[in-house]
């Protein structure tokens, strides 16, 4: 078995990838068609370039119908049914509230006119899909739909299958700190939420994807006020920072999507939410470190399947 690894920088973050397949030729192609596929999803899913089709979707004319790819249409309402399913705690179309507050520009504070315009523009409601052709309508100027909290997900999830498709045997695939491993068992090491630099976790990840919220890297200062970079879309305010939380999903997009929505929620409602996806289906073990006063350990919750999963001692675990 022949074992290749690549670091490269694509979706605006980077990407680490080992792949291993029967020979060094099999590892190479493998290798190479799992980055064409995260390129590939950006080049759908950007919506930092004005040249990507989620891009002109969210530029196109209110209430006009807007001719949709397939790849695209498919996926955003695949998307799409997570706000129901997550009770609103995540919705895609939060991308009014983004400009709002700055947060691909620096940060800002709305005033309380243009957060209420922004909050009544996020809503899943305010999309339509129709078929025959593809094509999906906005009906206000303002709404948008957002990537960020789901696109590297999915960006995992086609890198792997392509992988797969050109003979890998096992990839791990690490996109700017989310993580897919099929095929073989990895490591995986969760940071402090305040300081990167110290592990204060590790877990074992097989044939599935863990993906961390947190505010400690991209969190703003503005006037004082720390704005974190998660919105909760039920309020249009930043979420309350109390940690960190790690999902393990068996695919990229629910992890990615589920770990923003127990941010929102916050460890009590996102553990029971969590609870009720495996109830109903919905695969998920959730891992939450909680801040307390200054100089207190943190706090741990987690799922029942995530204590089998977690083999470095923990913090003392929270009621």
């Amino acid at each position: 078995m022949e074992t290749l690894a690549r670091h490269i920088a694509v979706m605006g973050t980077a990407l680490a990838l080992t792949v291993s397949a029967p020979t060094r030729a099999r590892a190479l192609d493998a290798s190479e068609a799992a980055v064409r596929a995260i390129e590939a999803a950006e080049s759908l899913l950007s919506t930092w370039r004005s040249d990507t089709p989620l891009a002109r979707l969210n530029a196109a004319a209110a209430g006009v119908p807007h001719e949709t790819p397939a790849e695209l249409f498919g996926l955003l309402k695949r998307v799409f049914e997570w706000e129901e399913k997550t009770g609103g705690a995540f919705d895609p179309t939060v991308a009014p509230l983004v400009s709002a507050w700055g947060l691909r520009s620096g940060g800002r504070i709305p005033d309380g006119a243009e957060l209420r315009r922004a909050r009544a523009a996020t809503n899943a409601g305010l999309f339509t899909f129709k078929e025959s052709p593809l094509r999906i309508s906005r009906h206000d100027a303002l709404a948008g739909i957002d990537e960020g909290a789901w696109g590297k997900g999915w960006a995992l999830d086609r890198a792997a299958e392509a992988a797969r498709a050109a003979g890998a045997a096992s990839v791990v695939l690490d996109l700017g700190g989310q993580i897919l491993s099929f095929g073989e068992e990895t490591s995986v090491s969760v940071a402090h939420p305040r300081d990167r630099t110290r592990t204060v976790a590790t877990f074992r990840l097989k044939d599935a994807s863990a993906s961390t919220s947190g505010n400690s890297e991209r969190g703003l200062a503005v006037n004082g006020r720390r704005v974190g970079h998660i919105l909760d879309p039920r309020t249009g305010e930043p979420a309350p920072d109390f940690g960190s939380v790690t999902v393990v999903a068996p695919d990229g997009l629910t992890a990615d999507v589920l770990s923003t929505a127990f941010f929102v929620l916050g460890p009590e409602e996102g553990m029971a939410m969590s609870e009720r996806l495996r109830v109903s289906g919905t695969p998920n073990e959730v891992l939450f470190f909680l801040e307390g006063e200054e100089g207190q350990a943190l706090r741990v919750a987690l799922s029942p399947g995530m204590k089998g999963l977690v083999f470095l001692p923990l913090s003392k675990k929270s009621p």
